[in-house]
């Protein structure tokens, strides 16, 4: 009987060359797209260990899944390294392919829009009670239910960021989220069959697709959306404070202080002579002051 491959080698043969593909062809950026593209890939990926390293060290004391005999070779806090490697192998793929889609973080009047951030805030607030109470309803419903308390609060910060510009423009970061998402349910489902490692039945719903069950599918759907979500918002929030960087402070309490009008932009206006009191009339150059009521053209030299 061949044994199960271990978690290192199915990196090798299924993530890391699918990781080097979409790296060959991903757009190299110049200058300050470059600097700021892997910024935010470097935030991501710390922010993926910071966030997914207890939830997923919770779910494998609770035995959601396990591992086969001899598939992990070096565990830290209950999670093998193959796991850790995971965190920023989605990452990176799902920010590879974003860039190779294509994006446009700037920022636009209306993307502080309240509805759609509103509604992002309530669906990631839903998703988050909505998976205790699961939880707390049975322990079938373990695995799904703490997915998406554990998915809830980061789509809600997310969208009450940003939500009117992903609202705006929903296409490369649903195509990041779902083009990864459906190559790791392929390979997933591949490493289940061969028994790298596997999933409880006691602690999920029991429900699949095509073998794969559906907590497996939607870890990797949520885990790429906020990866996605958080690449766009990263360079988009950028392009927002260098707009308003640029802005002239507004000062109504010193109206002195206002930009300059270009010359030529407004019409000059002809000043007008004050008109001169009835009955007074300049004396002629080097002449005496007239007398009053007397014209001067009259006055002998």
């Amino acid at each position: 009987m061949i044994s199960a491959p271990t978690y290192l080698q199915f990196h090798l043969v299924f993530t890391l060359p699918a990781l080097a593909a979409l790296w060959a062809i991903t757009p190299r950026y110049e200058g300050l797209r470059r600097r700021r593209s892997a910024a935010g890939i470097a935030v991501l990926v710390g922010i993926a260990y910071a966030y997914t390293t207890p939830w997923i060290a919770h779910m494998i004391r609770r035995g959601a899944w396990w591992y086969a005999d001899g598939a992990v070779l070096v565990r830290a806090l209950s999670i093998p390294l193959g796991e850790y490697l995971f965190f920023a192998v989605q990452t990176l793929l799902v920010a590879f392919a974003l860039h190779r889609i294509g994006f446009d973080p700037s920022f636009r009047n209306g993307d502080f829009d309240r509805r759609p951030r509103i509604a992002g805030v309530l669906v990631g607030l839903a998703a988050l009670f909505g998976g205790l109470w699961l939880v707390s309803l049975d322990e079938s419903f373990l695995y799904l239910g703490g997915l998406l308390a554990w998915v809830g609060p980061v789509l809600a910060l997310q969208w009450a960021v940003g939500g009117g510009y992903l609202a705006r423009a929903p296409r490369p970061w649903l195509a990041a989220t779902f083009l990864p998402a459906a190559y790791l349910w392929t390979v997933d489902r591949i490493a289940i069959g061969l028994g790298t490692w596997r999933i409880s039945a006691e602690l999920t719903t029991g429900m699949a697709v095509l073998g794969l069950p559906i907590e497996e599918m939607v870890f990797f759907a949520a885990a790429g959306m906020m990866a996605a979500n958080g690449l766009v918002l990263f360079q988009w929030v950028l392009d927002w404070y260098d707009r308003r960087a640029t802005l002239p402070e507004d000062r109504h309490d010193d109206p002195i202080d206002r930009a300059p009008v270009p010359i030529g932009s407004v019409e000059p206006v002809e000043s007008v002579e004050p008109a001169e009191p009835m009955g007074s009339v300049e004396s002629v150059e080097l002449g005496e002051p007239a007398e009053p009521g007397v014209d001067p053209d009259l006055v002998d030299d």
